[in-house]
């Protein structure tokens, strides 16, 4: 660049503008001549050689903007950068090693998010593509007048400051679209939970019982395994309900719903099937292996101690009816149709018992379901 009021700036002002050197030269260092930014923008110059970063800095100072200082490589370039912050920088690029200013500058922008306008007089093509290629806010052929400075620092600012507003705004729609998606995820799932769940004791619904049947009793079907299907009734609720309230007896229906939880397998499915009666499906047990969970499952119940608003309450007992596939029947009604009639039969019987259902099913048919593939019932 040369000294601030040297002849190739002059010369450049001359050459542009189509006036004298003379006339150039005065027209870049007069200051009511020159165009002048209102607040002053902060400029880091880098070059190479110290004489091209002093022309560098007087240029800058000549159209109102504030040097923050000079560096001459590519480690003092990134490290004021890094203190300073300046608001853009001004880089010289030099004919023998431009890969070097090059790539300075785009560490500079993509470490520290500052612009960066090059300077050159470099005229070989392969450099320039390179300069194009790093994709600069700015680049201005050497030598240049001090107009073509500021406008092309101008641009390079407003360009900049348009890239962080949009950074900033996709960044808030991005907030924006994850907080949506985080509140749409939530309520579908609790949308979910509310269609498979009830609500008093948390565990499946009447609804989730009949996927679940259709469901089980498909694979059983596939892979010629049994099913298991437990139904029970706990003996007296409504009295209960009578004697000590409403909210008394929810009490008791969450407090077997989680004894329940806590002994079935984690592919055991146990739902409320009405009032207080819960079912449970067993995935690949036969009758005997339901009954005998039954009978654990009514002694623990039996045993359990109940609690309302601090205060101890009287223990409950069950009666369950078992059935299973495929000795009574082939779809969900059938099943849970024999469980019932089991069950029926366990209260005829004084209640606090089990009761497993006789095979319905044609023995032809039962022996034509193999008997593989049973899982262990604990």
């Amino acid at each position: 660049m040369g000294p601030a009021v040297a002849s190739p700036l002059c010369s450049g002002n001359a050459r542009l503008s189509g006036r004298s050197e003379a006339d150039a030269c005065t027209s870049f260092t007069v200051a009511h001549s020159t165009p002048r930014v209102r607040s002053a923008r902060r400029v880091l110059v880098v070059a190479r050689e110290s004489t091209e970063a002093d022309v560098g800095v007087a240029a800058v100072q000549a159209i109102g903007f504030v040097p923050t200082g000079i560096a001459t490589t590519k480690d003092e370039a990134l490290r004021k950068a890094e203190l300073d912050r300046p608001d853009i920088v001004l880089m010289d690029i030099h004919g023998s090693r431009p890969a070097d200013e090059i790539e300075t500058a785009s560490a500079i922008t993509a470490r520290f998010h500052i612009p960066v306008v090059f300077v050159t007089s470099n005229s070989d093509v392969r450099t320039i593509q390179r300069v194009i290629d790093a994709h600069p806010y700015g680049c201005l052929a050497k030598p240049f007048d001090s107009t073509a400075l500021l406008a092309t620092l101008q641009l390079a600012l407003q360009r900049h400051q348009d890239e962080l507003s949009l950074r900033r705004e996709y960044a808030e729609k991005q907030a924006l679209l994850e907080q949506r998606n985080e509140t749409l995820s939530a309520l579908a799932g609790q949308l979910l939970e509310e269609s498979t769940h009830d609500a008093l004791t948390g565990l499946y619904n009447r609804r989730h019982l009949d996927r679940v049947m259709e469901r089980e009793l498909s694979l059983a079907r596939r892979e010629h395994r049994h099913v298991g299907v437990i139904l029970l009734d706990l003996d007296h609720f409504k009295g209960f309900n009578d004697r000590f309230g409403h909210a008394a007896g929810d009490s008791a229906l969450r407090a077997v719903a989680e004894f329940l939880r806590s002994r079935l397998r984690a592919h055991d499915v146990v739902c409320r099937y009405g009032g207080e009666e819960i079912a449970i499906v067993l995935s690949g047990a036969r009758a005997l292996q339901a009954s005998l969970l039954a009978e654990q499952l009514r002694a623990g119940i039996e045993q359990l101690s109940i609690e309302h608003a601090g205060t101890a309450l009287p223990g409950i007992t069950a009666t369950f009816g078992v059935a299973s596939y495929p000795l009574n029947g082939a779809d969900p009604a059938e099943l849970l149709e024999a469980a019932d009639a089991a069950l029926y039969v366990a209260k005829a019987k004084g209640r606090n018992g089990v009761s497993v259902a006789p095979p319905t099913r044609p023995a032809d048919v039962r022996e034509r379901e193999p008997e593989t593939g049973e899982a262990e019932i604990d």
